[in-house]
């Protein structure tokens, strides 16, 4: 089933509707005249990812309509930035942490010998966190 974007003629609210014209998203149940509006389902997403204020995508319409290459400039830009926030959290979200306290500051080395055990476990590996010297497998 296909999705529109349209805009209510008495509200001013922009959303999605289906093709039966059943309201999805973001109008108000004012029941106002749907009309349709000339951006894509795509444009509409990513335009909602960068802000949902009505008066951002009302003005992102109206700079598609007057001047279409400085909209697909912005788009452009938009896609960038988003593909930057994404990468920028699975970057945080991969990032080794000290289960104590957090930090990032993580070594990892040979875990040494030891008076009690001699040299058994000496070549397995381990974390250390060099905030506040907490050690872990990694």
């Amino acid at each position: 089933m296909s999705r529109i974007v349209v805009k209510c003629d008495k509200c001013g609210e922009i959303g999605l509707c289906n093709d039966t014209g059943s309201l999805i998203d973001k109008i108000n149940n004012c029941n106002g005249n749907l009309i349709k509006v000339n951006i894509t389902e795509d444009e509409f997403d990513t335009l909602c990812d960068i802000s949902d204020n009505n008066d951002f995508l009302q003005a992102m319409i109206d700079l598609k309509e007057k001047d279409i290459i400085e909209y697909n400039l912005k788009m452009s830009q938009f896609k960038a930035q988003l593909q930057q926030q994404k990468t920028s959290t699975s970057q945080k979200a991969s990032t080794v942490r000290c289960p104590r306290c957090g930090s990032t500051n993580i070594t990892a080395g040979q875990r040494g010998y030891s008076l009690l055990t001699g040299f058994v476990g000496s070549g397995s590996t381990v974390n250390r966190c060099a905030s506040c010297g907490h050690k872990w497998k990694p």
